[in-house]
């Protein structure tokens, strides 16, 4: 916030481009300024998004995006895990498994594991993760 406490106005270009539907292109400069704006301690992010000319539902999206960090707007690449090679004989002898019947395919997805069992349905299962990977 500024000395006097007013809310502060951008003195530059805000918005780039309005498209015939009516939305607007922001300067990413204007908005990565009026995000460390609506962050500081006290302010109004009401306030400030209509001083600023921006609606405020608008606004807090943004914040909450810039809080999220940079994997909230970016597709985060796929995890690769170890993998151990083993022969049959290192396989029939762990304990617990039963011969003959495969073991369940187990995925770790945000600290929970998913137990995928055989026979599955793969557009079942590809609903589901789906769903899962929605979720915050």
């Amino acid at each position: 916030m500024e000395v006097n406490g007013h809310i502060p106005i951008w003195q530059g270009l805000s918005v780039l481009r309005i498209n015939a539907a009516g939305r607007r292109a922001y300067n990413p400069e204007f908005k990565a300024w009026i995000v460390e704006q609506a962050c500081l301690p006290g302010m109004s992010v009401a306030g400030l998004a209509m001083r600023n000319q921006v609606n405020a539902n608008q606004l807090r999206h943004w914040v909450l995006l810039h809080q999220r960090g940079p994997s909230s707007t970016q597709t985060a690449s796929p995890r690769l895990l170890p993998v151990t090679v083993a022969d049959d004989a290192q396989i029939a002898a762990r304990p617990g498994d039963f011969p003959g019947r495969p073991a369940p395919v187990e995925i770790e997805w945000a600290g929970a594991v998913i137990r995928v069992h055989d026979g599955v349905n793969a557009s079942t299962l590809g609903t589901v993760l789906s769903a899962l990977k929605r979720l915050p």
